[in-house]
């Protein structure tokens, strides 16, 4: 029965142990027994892995005894540890031991804890029950829950963590074990432009050899009939590595991903993506994949789009997007009719986003038939130093003047022309333009108007009387459109009027000024149209600068 006070220090490798043990020893000499008493405490801290730092493991070991066979008595722990991918956290066990040594006797135990999960910003709370039996750790039940986990601008809102069946691994030198099944249930997820789904539940077995070394199978389901998607990963201690595989489903189970604001409801078409992802401490998060949708229909909220064909391959390095890695981004759109009807529409995007002037952004193979003719647009490309040439082909001006709704006069014939259209030009959107006409036009002014002209002004009404009804041979108009929205069209006409005089020519200058939003909103495009694309212009202009 000799009372012994144990006081000092052990290094190994970059852990390190200290003992403070006020200790009874009874029993033979030869197989004694060591009963801790009041103030006994045995603490680690030191560099685990790579990654993981225990900052503070404490074990009071007062009111048990040590002997040959292991720890007997209450044996409880206290662990503070840091990761430099996962976050801090601080986990208790409290439980009993009998004739306890790691991976030889018994220790049944419950813990709980908290932490913050640093990739997606969150913070989580953690409570359990488990077991050391011989070399079997299990983890017996498990209820851990998180604030929001966040990522991207993408929100998860309160999700729950349970086992379906009990974690357990195998300390086995030959044949290590690491296995168990897991849920993940969330209320709401939450998408930076507005949608959300309802509920999302994640289901996943895991596998493997360790907690630092396993594979991970699971699917994903969300309301209302979104899923099942499969996530499939590896961990190997250092590099988180996986892949998602959403297969095809109708898009209208994905209506609520869509803002209300939109005013967008999907009809039917199809829907798929895939992705790879790499989660590495040096590298941070590199990822990989493609989105598809084939022959998308959808109501808008003044009209219908129909045959919507979308490939985005796309890849993402840190905060970098690259959008079409071997092909560019292809969006194809058999007919949208929101107010006046565009057929055949095409676009192409490549490049980088951020915007750099190593890394641009390139538009496309731009082109929409619409008024009988065609509008393209061969290059955009961000940051811009040229004009991005938009061309006008054979546009129908009969068809024009009647989405219009004026009035005062009408014309019929065909134009074209070229609009050089900046991004960041700190005065014009469209410098330098031009129309012309590409057939003969005509020009009819409404009776009324003449005549209340004629009322009011005799000389005005005679020169009025020759544009009552003009046959156009030749037009040039020059066009300017600066970045407040003021548009002005300078034209030269030269025609005859035929029920005037039709030996004589009638040549025509003719200056219009207007704002652009202004007849947008009369259009009923609403003051939306304007405020986005104003503030799309500001944020591309400031992106490529």
């Amino acid at each position: 029965d000799i009372p012994i006070q144990l006081t000092g220090i052990v290094n190994k490798d970059l852990m390190q142990a200290s003992a403070q043990l006020p200790v009874k020893v009874t029993g033979m000499l030869t197989d004694p027994t060591i009963e801790f008493q009041p103030g006994s405490l045995l603490r680690f801290k030191g560099q685990l892995t790579e990654t993981l730092t225990v900052k503070d493991a404490r074990l009071p070991l007062a009111g048990s005894t040590l002997s040959s066979k292991g720890f007997n008595g209450y044996l409880n722990a206290i662990v503070l540890a840091e990761d430099t991918i996962w976050g801090d956290y601080r986990v208790h066990f409290a439980g009993r031991s009998t004739d306890f040594l790691p991976d030889q006797g018994n220790w049944q135990w419950r813990y709980w804890g908290e932490g913050n999960l640093l990739p997606l910003k969150a913070r989580w709370d953690i409570a359990g029950t488990g077991s050391w039996v011989d070399n079997m750790v299990s983890f017996e039940t498990l209820n851990t829950g998180f604030d929001v986990l966040t990522y991207q601008h993408t929100s998860m809102l309160a999700p729950r963590l349970t086992l379906l069946t009990p974690f357990r691994w195998l300390r086995d030198d030959k044949n290590p074990l690491f296995e168990g099944k897991l849920k993940l249930t969330s209320q709401r997820i939450d998408f930076p432009a507005g949608g959300f789904l309802d509920r999302a539940d994640f289901i996943a077995s895991v596998k493997g050899q360790s907690p630092f070394r396993f594979n991970m199978k699971g699917e994903l389901n969300a309301k209302p009939t979104i899923g099942p998607i499969t996530i499939n990963t590896r961990w190997d201690g250092e590099r988180l590595r996986g892949q998602m595989r959403w297969p095809a489903q109708p898009i209208n189970a994905f209506q609520s991903l869509l803002p209300e604001k939109l005013g967008i409801t999907l009809d039917n078409g199809e829907f798929y993506t895939q992705a790879d992802f790499s989660i590495a401490p040096q590298q941070g998060l590199v990822a990989g994949g493609h989105l598809v949708v084939k022959q998308g229909n959808m109501w808008l909220k003044d009209g219908v789009l129909e045959g919507l064909d979308f490939i985005l391959p796309w890849r993402l390095n840190g905060d970098e997007w690259q959008l079409g890695v071997k092909q560019p981004v292809q969006l194809r759109i058999k007919r949208v009719n929101n107010l006046f009807e565009m057929t055949d529409i095409t676009a192409d995007l490549q490049g980088f986003y951020p915007i750099t002037e190593a890394k641009p952004l390139v538009l496309s193979n731009v082109k929409v038939a619409m008024l009988d003719g065609s509008i393209s647009m061969a290059k955009l490309a961000l940051p811009q130093h040229e004009a991005a040439i938009i061309s006008l082909d054979n546009l129908e001006l009969s068809r024009l003047f009647t989405l219009l709704k004026v009035t005062q006069f009408a014309a019929s014939g065909k134009v074209s022309g070229e609009l050089p259209f900046f991004i960041n030009n700190n005065q014009w959107i469209v410098k330098d333009g031009w129309l012309a006409n590409s057939s003969y036009l005509t020009l009819r002014l409404d009776k009324d108007f003449v005549d209340s002209i004629d009322d009011s002004n005799m000389t005005a009404g005679v020169a009025m009387a020759w544009l009552r009804y003009l046959e156009i041979s030749r037009s040039w108009t020059r066009v300017n459109l600066s970045n407040l929205g003021e548009l002005v069209l300078e034209a030269e006409i030269q025609g005859k009027n035929p029920l005037e005089d039709k030996r004589r020519q009638v040549n025509l200058n003719y200056r219009h000024q207007e704002n652009i939003f202004q007849l947008w909103r009369s259009l009923r495009f609403g003051s939306q149209l304007e405020e986005w694309l104003e503030k799309s212009l500001s944020d591309l202009g400031s992106e490529s600068e």
